[in-house]
């Protein structure tokens, strides 16, 4: 089985950089990006079968912040069926579009949990937590 892709959208270095050591730890391929431009112009610019399985995406960021990137995927054809995992310390309840919702900062055991039941099982969608 190929290995599951996931695009880290995270505008802090250091948490990006732990998420994505720890993912692919966990055997996932992690595409990182620090914007949310970042994300779109590597999403736009993937033929649809090199895709993410799954999008994890902060919501505060610059230049382009996740509720942005969150609409643009979801008015997307190529885009909209990937699921969305929201991560959040201002917001308090899942978006319109996300497949999940998780206020940071969020147990380590929890953030697996939701990728897997995403990447690896197919949930259609999980209520915040």
């Amino acid at each position: 089985m190929a290995q599951k892709k996931v695009l880290l959208v995270e505008d802090d270095l250091e948490i990006r950089d732990i998420l994505q050591d720890l993912l692919e730890a966990e055997g996932y391929d992690v595409i990182p990006a620090s914007h949310g431009r970042q994300a779109l112009e590597f999403l736009s610019g993937t033929p649809a079968e090199a895709l993410p399985d799954l999008v994890v995406l902060d919501m505060m960021m610059p230049l382009v912040d996740g509720s942005q990137v969150l609409a643009s995927m979801k008015s997307d054809p190529k885009l909209s069926p990937i699921p969305v995992v929201v991560m959040s310390a201002v917001a308090r309840e899942r978006p319109a579009g996300a497949a999940a919702f998780l206020r940071k900062p969020i147990p380590l055991q929890k953030l697996f949990d939701t990728i897997r039941d995403f990447v690896e099982r197919g949930f259609p969608t999980l209520a915040a937590t």
